[in-house]
C-alpha cells in the first residue's frame, strides 16, 4: 500500500513501492515476457473451453457457416473477404444472402467470429466450437502460435 504523509493542507503519496510485492498491482509493462505469455495462454485455454461448451449447443445451420470460416482460417493465413463469403456458397434461393448474413451476425454476436478490415476471422472460441481440442490428438489441433495470434488480435480489437 502506498505510504501517505499528511502535511499541512496537502497529501503526498510515495509511489516508489507500487511494483513491490504486497504494494499494489504491477504495471503491465513491468511483467516479464514469460508472464505475459502465460497470461495469454490462460486466456486461450479459457476461450477454448468456452468454445467447446457453447459449440455443443450450436444449431446445425450456424455450425455449417462457422465451419466454412474455420476451415478457411486453418488452411490460409488471410481473412476471408466478407462480401465474397456472403455472395458465394451452397445456399440457394431468393433469400440465401439474407440467411447467410443473419447467421454471420449471430456468430459475431456469440463472439465466434470477428470482423477485420473487410474480412472475417473465427475467434479462438469459434475454432474450438468446430474443432474441440479435448477430442483431438495433439497432431490435429491448431498450432499454439495461430491461437496466440488470433487471441492477441481479439484482445487488441476490444474497444474500451
Amino acid at each position: 500500500m502506498p505510504q501517505s504523509v499528511r502535511l499541512t493542507g496537502m497529501t503526498a503519496i510515495d509511489t516508489r513501492l507500487l511494483g513491490a510485492p504486497g504494494y499494489g498491482p504491477v504495471p503491465p509493462s513491468g511483467r516479464t515476457r514469460l508472464e505475459r505469455r502465460a497470461a495469454l495462454d490462460v486466456s486461450i485455454d479459457d476461450e477454448l473451453l468456452r468454445g467447446e461448451l457453447r459449440g455443443a449447443a450450436l444449431a446445425d445451420s450456424l455450425r455449417g457457416t462457422l465451419a466454412i470460416l474455420v476451415e478457411h482460417e486453418l488452411s490460409r493465413s488471410e481473412p476471408l473477404d466478407e462480401h465474397a463469403f456472403l455472395s458465394a456458397g451452397a445456399l440457394a434461393g431468393l433469400f440465401a444472402g439474407a440467411r447467410r448474413r443473419r447467421r454471420l451476425e449471430a456468430l459475431i454476436g456469440m463472439n465466434f467470429v470477428r470482423r477485420t478490415d473487410g474480412g472475417l476471422r473465427p475467434t479462438v472460441a469459434g475454432i474450438a466450437a468446430i474443432r474441440p481440442t479435448s477430442a483431438q490428438p495433439a497432431s490435429g489441433r491448431p498450432s499454439r502460435e495461430l491461437l496466440r495470434a488470433l487471441r492477441r488480435a481479439e484482445i487488441g480489437g476490444i474497444r474500451r
